[in-house]
Formats: C-alpha cells, sequence, structure tokens
C-alpha cells in the first residue's frame, strides 16, 4: 500500500486497513472520504487534517496532537483516543459508536459534537471538554458517559439527547448546586445545598459569588 505519509494532502477517498502510524507528521493531511479500518496512530500529529465524511472502523489514537481537525459528517465505530489533544477539533454532524475518550483535551471546540448522533457506548473520562460544544443531535437513552471530566463552560441544549448520559456524581452535585444558587423557596435550597456537599462552594467560587448565603 501507498505510504499515507506519501500522500498526505491527497489521500480523498482513500482506503486504509490494519496500518500502524507512529511519530508520523501527518498535520494538514487532506482525506475527504477517506476509510481507516483497524489503524493505529501513536504519537502522531494530526493537527489541522481534514477528515470530513471518513470512516473509522476500529481504530485507535495514542498520545496524538488532534487539534482543530475536521471529523465532520464521519462515522466512527468502535474506536479509542487515550492521551490526546484535540483542542478545538469538530465532530459536528459525526455518527458515533463505542468510541471512548480517555484524559484527553476537547476544550473550547465550538461545533465540538454539534448535531452528533450517538447511538451507544460513547464515553468520556478524565477529559477537559472546558468550554466545548456538546449539543449532540440524538443520543439513545445511556449512550453516553461523562465521568471526572471537566465540563465547566459547556454548551449543550438542555434536552434529551444531553440529559440521557450518565454522569459522575461530581458533574451531579455540581449541576444541583447551581439549581441551588437560583431556586426560589428558602427551604429547597438548603436541602439542595446539602445534595451539592462542597461542589456549592465550589460553584460559587468560579461564578465569583462570593460569601455564600
Amino acid at each position: 500500500m501507498v505510504s499515507l505519509l506519501a500522500i498526505k494532502r491527497r489521500a480523498e477517498a482513500m482506503p486504509f486497513e490494519d496500518e500502524s502510524y507512529e511519530g508520523l507528521d501527518l498535520r494538514s493531511m487532506k482525506a475527504f472520504g477517506a476509510k481507516f479500518i483497524k489503524c493505529s496512530f501513536t504519537e502522531t500529529p494530526l493537527d489541522l487534517s481534514d477528515v470530513r465524511s471518513t470512516r473509522f472502523d476500529g481504530c485507535t489514537f495514542l498520545r496524538c496532537s488532534i487539534q482543530r481537525v475536521d471529523f465532520s459528517a464521519s462515522v466512527l465505530e468502535g474506536c479509542a483516543f487515550e492521551d490526546c489533544d484535540l483542542e478545538q477539533s469538530s465532530f459536528m454532524g459525526a455518527h458515533l459508536n463505542d468510541v471512548t475518550f480517555l484524559n484527553c483535551r476537547m476544550a473550547y471546540g465550538d461545533t465540538m459534537f454539534q448535531g452528533a448522533t450517538v447511538k451507544r457506548g460513547v464515553s468520556f473520562t478524565k477529559c477537559n471538554l472546558h468550554g466545548s460544544n456538546l449539543d449532540f443531535r440524538v443520543a439513545e437513552p445511556g449512550g453516553l458517559s461523562f465521568d471526572d471530566c471537566q465540563l465547566w463552560g459547556a454548551k449543550a441544549a438542555l434536552g434529551c439527547a444531553f440529559w440521557n448520559a450518565h454522569f459522575d456524581e461530581k458533574a451531579c452535585q455540581r449541576f444541583v448546586a447551581m439549581l441551588a444558587r437560583i431556586y426560589p423557596s428558602n427551604d429547597m435550597r438548603v436541602r439542595l445545598m446539602e445534595i451539592a456537599g462542597v461542589e456549592y462552594k465550589v460553584v460559587n467560587r468560579a461564578m465569583n459569588i462570593g460569601k455564600e448565603p
């Protein structure tokens, strides 16, 4: 098979299968409509690449720089991202099934998951999603999970696609803390503060409220 590095600027609609890429400079790759089947990317920079409408089946990304990569309208099945930097990348309109993100930086993505579809098994663990767009178009119940993630400043429509997700206890406590701040009933507000626990102080400090009442 032709080396991906040799044709990275003209890899549109090309198929790649059972390939391992380690330490290659694939920045600004043009791979619109390509197919990557059971490929692995390790410590490989992919910044500014165009992989719109591309299919990724059973692929892994380990310690890769994937900043500002356009995954729009792509299909990802059975893929894993670990220790990757995806800041300002976009999965807008993508379809994701059985995809895991572990210890990844995914901040400030204005269209990160805008309009994306999740059918099953998409998990975020120890990921920084600060300020990113999590406005999924469709997410099946239980299809999304967020564990030990930074969600402060993330953007999401408060509909079924978002609330059908699983959130860890800390994230839930922070949601409750924000509700406690504005709840009109004093008695219920106190109860919500108790549920929020220490996260109530964290939320107040982050929002520059000053002394808690």
